[in-house]
């Protein structure tokens, strides 16, 4: 995995752990609707992210994939032909 995988995988986490203590109330305690909607956001945008970052891990393992069996499928009709 290169560090942009990484760097995406954090900013998901940091991003829904703050979106949940912002809605939990750790961070700037009271109930204004406002904070509340922005800490549901931030928690939706993490789960967003992650989801994201984990889609584009196996989207490059089964482009490598694929362009293995290529590779191999061309080897068996060079020997072959």
């Amino acid at each position: 995995m290169n560090a942009s995988l990484y760097i995406n995988f954090a900013t998901s986490i940091v991003t829904f752990i703050f979106g949940l203590l912002l809605l939990t109330g750790v961070i700037y305690p009271g109930t204004d609707s406002m904070k509340i909607m922005f800490g549901i956001v931030l928690m939706i945008y993490g789960v967003y992210r992650f989801i994201n970052s984990i889609s584009k891990v196996k989207q490059s393992r089964q482009q490598e994939r694929s362009e293995q069996l290529i590779k191999e499928r061309e080897k068996l009709f060079t020997k072959n032909g």
